[in-house]
């Protein structure tokens, strides 16, 4: 009887062993029908090799490395990932349009970005401020997006009618600025 309390720790032994079971669970995750850019590994050392991505913003700190995203994993049911790198910059405040537009823009265009709209930005915190580009990589339509989010901060003890706020604040996220650059089919190129 205590044999087959057994059995599903040695199916997945035997399963680990013979490399049976989680082979191509990576290949596995891509979403059927979703197609990335050619020399989709081409493609992301250009955009990590961007002179935008070497730009460090005044007072900020980096959040770790660039990050490369290859397309269409499923994330979740709804959402698959995009050909994209990102890098995230951690500040004490964060920038407003135009200080964002003075770190950034020069080295931007001079790397041919062109600006565009930002358009739908989906939701986003009070006071964080978009700047959006255009342009062909290894012939890809490609967008950059750079985003500076204020700090997020909560008050522990909301105030009420007859409690004034709290002289304690907790730091929901951090200032920062995210820079991405992505293949994007609807960015306008010349």
């Amino acid at each position: 009887m205590r044999w087959r309390s057994c059995l599903p720790f040695a199916a997945m032994l035997a399963a680990t062993l013979t490399g049976c079971g989680w082979v191509g669970a990576h290949d596995a995750a891509r979403v059927p029908g979703c197609t990335v850019p050619d020399d989709e590994d081409g493609l992301l050392d250009a955009y990590a090799d961007d002179p935008v991505l070497a730009v460090r913003p005044q007072g900020a700190r980096r959040a770790g490395d660039v990050i490369r995203s290859k397309g269409c994993e499923r994330v979740s049911r709804e959402d698959t990932t995009n050909t994209s790198v990102s890098l995230t910059w951690r500040l004490s405040r964060g920038y407003d349009d135009g200080a964002l537009r003075r770190t950034f823009d020069p080295v931007a265009r001079e790397a041919g970005w062109r600006f565009t709209p930002a358009g739908d930005r989906g939701p986003v915190a009070d006071g964080s401020v978009f700047l959006t580009y255009c342009r062909s990589v290894l012939e890809v339509p490609s967008r950059l997006v750079i985003r500076s989010d204020p700090e997020q901060r909560v008050d522990v003890r909301p105030s009420t009618a007859d409690r004034p706020p709290s002289p304690q604040w907790s730091v929901l996220s951090p200032a920062g600025i995210y820079v991405t650059i992505y293949a994007d089919p609807t960015c306008p190129t010349p």
